[in-house]
């Protein structure tokens, strides 16, 4: 079987050198092992379960260092006894009204479908493939992994998530839904939210809203009541169901170094599509995280998500729409000081609500900075160097041995590591179409440059501290350069519109919101938007420098500032065209 496939790897590299394939990865090796899945029975387009044959093979390539694994084109199938009844259970009702309660928390037993773990310097060849999942699971799993390179594949779901109808009548307070036999709700299944899609203006019309009644009509025709579902919708409008919120993401990214994705796309999940825990270096090209043909919505939550990372997180050419939640959100956690002794020790943990994001512990590094974070408005007022530390994962906690002082009164402070703040770069993307914001940034070292936003509910880029949602920290050095934004902002703060401000806001979540300085040196340059109450707000900052942009459409201030020093704009273009029904005036300098 060796000498098989050390031919297969020869004819196959020089297949994909005839073919002109440009594959992301220094310098190839003719003696790299290749594994076929079709040679450990897994074959394209049989109709058959695929999950046993995939796992073998997976298990071959993962622990053969510098191997290739090999899908030929086509459509597979995996499923998992457990991912089945996770997923019943979950749309039934049998978890709860949020089935992320009991199944997004520490410790909670799920489904991997193909478990990457420790694999090293693999070339995944997934060209033309269609991976579908049958029950709620992590499709692709990559945990203490390191030199990567995903290629090609596309993750779908046979019963997906959230659910779509057309709107066929409406009445005073309800809206009745038709659905195709495909996509008609089960009898028990839970809606925990509604997103309403206006197929002319190929964009969700507004804020996310709420069922209080559900009637059946017929066998596939559904009556929704509840506040807001009638003003936003209209005949011929979809409605969309959500049966969950977090839950395991499509591809895990927990302790890996160096991974790249080429030309993935993600067309469903129950939670997000991609998360990123622990990890360094990732980069995303053409990745797509996009609905299906023919659908309108793709991930329940974040189509992409980065928490305590290092390194560079990139995004080159992708594609985002239809998420119920942010494109991509970039950030550290605020972490509790649960003691404190005299002799440098103390234990930390992470008390948000959803915990972390990967469900795993959060852990510092030695010789990681944390900054000591006033908890009445989140700026940094000390800092303290990890010596060494200890994870303890059944109680959710880390002791650490640090250099320098603590407060006195800890309850009044947190920490975040400001050593996990990788650079970010979000460039030659296109976000249409879909919940809250697109960037969320919380991180230091940020490019995002030559991008399209259209019709997001949301503030499209915001540079936030969420002392809420305990995460930070606040962001630094940040560029934002000639992108166009279209209609963005659509809803209400819920679903993330910052400050009234379509396109970019700086922001401070905190009980105090009148400190400025927090965010710097943010140069905002070049852009082109349209629409909104305001373009852009900025508060909690300071050096923050605008200019050269284009407004049209503004219907208030196109620049409001609040809480920040030494913010600079000038030579921008536009102002509130709508009602003065005339060219734009140039806006005066601004000096703040």
């Amino acid at each position: 079987m060796e000498m098989n496939n050390r031919v297969l790897s020869i004819a196959f590299m020089i297949f994909i050198g005839m073919a002109g394939y440009r594959c992301h990865e220094p310098k190839q090796n003719l003696e790299r092992t290749l594994f076929n899945v079709s040679d450990y029975g897994a074959f394209p387009d049989d109709g058959k379960d695929d999950t046993e044959s995939l796992r073998n093979v997976v298990a071959l390539a993962r622990t053969t260092p510098g191997s290739i694994l090999f899908f030929p084109p086509g459509r597979y199938l995996i499923s998992d006894p457990l991912a089945l009844k996770i997923q019943e259970n979950a749309m039934a009702g049998k978890l709860g009204k949020n089935p992320q309660d009991q199944l997004f928390v520490p410790n909670e037993e799920y489904a991997i479908g193909l478990d990457f773990m420790g694999a090293k310097n693999l070339e995944i060849q997934a060209k033309g493939v269609q991976l579908i999942c049958d029950g709620w699971m992590e499709p692709l799993s990559f945990r203490n992994a390191q030199n990567i390179i995903l290629n090609g594949i596309t993750l779908d779901y046979k019963r997906r998530p959230n659910n779509e109808g057309k709107v066929i009548n409406l009445g005073q307070d309800f809206v009745d839904v038709k659905y195709t036999q495909d996509e008609v709700l089960a009898k028990d299944q839970i809606v925990l939210r509604i997103m309403i899609y206006d197929k002319a203006k190929k964009s969700f019309s507004g804020a996310g809203v709420y069922q209080k009644g559900i009637e059946w009509i017929d066998s596939q025709t559904i009556r929704f009541y509840g506040d807001g579902i009638r003003e936003q919708a209209k005949i011929g409008d979809i409605l969309i169901t959500y049966s969950g919120f977090h839950y395991r993401p499509a591809i895990l990214i927990y302790k890996t170094k160096n991974i790249v994705l080429n030309d993935v796309t993600i067309n469903s999940q129950a939670g997000m599509g991609i998360v990123g825990h622990l990890s360094e270096d990732i980069t995303m090209n053409r990745l797509k995280i996009v609905p299906s043909k023919g659908r309108y919505t793709s991930t329940n939550t974040d189509a992409t998500h980065f928490a305590s990372n290092r390194g560079l997180i990139r995004f080159n050419e992708c594609e985002f729409g239809g998420q119920g939640d942010d494109s991509t959100n970039v950030h550290t956690y605020y972490t509790t000081i649960a003691n404190n002794t005299i002799d440098g020790y103390c234990d930390i943990f992470v008390d948000r609500k959803n915990y972390t994001h990967s469900t795993y512990l959060d852990e510092p590094q030695e010789g990681d900075i944390l900054a000591v974070i006033d908890k009445g408005n989140m700026a940094e007022v000390g800092y303290i160097r990890v010596r060494r530390f200890w994870s303890f994962p059944l109680e959710s906690k880390v002791k650490i041995e640090y250099d320098g002082q603590l407060p006195k009164e800890i309850s009044n402070y947190k920490l975040i590591n400001i050593s996990m703040t990788p650079g970010l770069e979000f460039v030659n993307c296109t976000v249409r179409s879909h919940r809250a914001r697109s960037v969320l940034v919380k991180t230091r070292k940020v490019l995002i440059k030559d991008n399209y936003f259209e019709n997001t509910t949301g503030t499209a880029i915001h540079v936030g501290v969420e002392g809420d949602w305990g995460e930070g920290p606040s962001s630094e050095d940040v560029v934002i350069e000639n992108n166009e934004f279209v209609n963005c902002g659509l809803g209400g703060p819920e679903d993330g519109t910052m400050d009234g401000a379509s396109a970019i806001a700086l922001h401070v979540k905190a009980p105090n919101t009148n400190t400025p300085g927090l965010h710097k040196r943010i140069l905002i340059q070049g852009n082109t938007i349209s629409g909104g109450k305001h373009a852009i707000a900025v508060k909690g900052s300071e050096d923050v420098t605008i200019r050269d942009n284009i407004f049209t459409n503004i219907f208030q201030e196109p620049i409001i500032i609040g809480a920040s020093e030494r913010v600079k704009a000038y030579e921008n273009n536009g102002g509130n065209a709508i009602s003065k029904g005339e060219k734009d005036p140039i806006l005066p300098n601004i000096m703040y």
